[in-house]
């Protein structure tokens, strides 16, 4: 028997539903926020929807939001730039 446990977020203390996918590119300085896949990786950090919205990019980097658009206008995909 197969017992399926839901992914939770990969923030210290939050027991909220992984939804995200956070990737960092350290070459480019680029990280980015993916829909979350099938496959499941320990490597990646995974966010509930709220601690994804919420992010923020080390400075220097930028950050490009390629989640599945959303239906409001206020959480369509973004795109930040930090100042170096």
């Amino acid at each position: 028997m197969t017992i399926s446990r839901s992914r939770l977020c990969s923030r210290p203390l939050c027991a909220g539903d992984a939804q995200v996918l956070l990737l960092f590119d350290y070459e480019t300085r680029q990280v980015e926020l993916q829909a979350l896949s099938k496959a499941r990786d320990a490597n990646l950090m995974e966010l509930c929807a709220d601690h994804a919205d919420r992010f923020r990019p080390p400075q220097g980097w930028s950050c490009q939001d390629v989640r599945e658009q959303k239906s409001t206008a206020e959480t369509a995909d973004k795109q930040y730039a930090v100042r170096e």
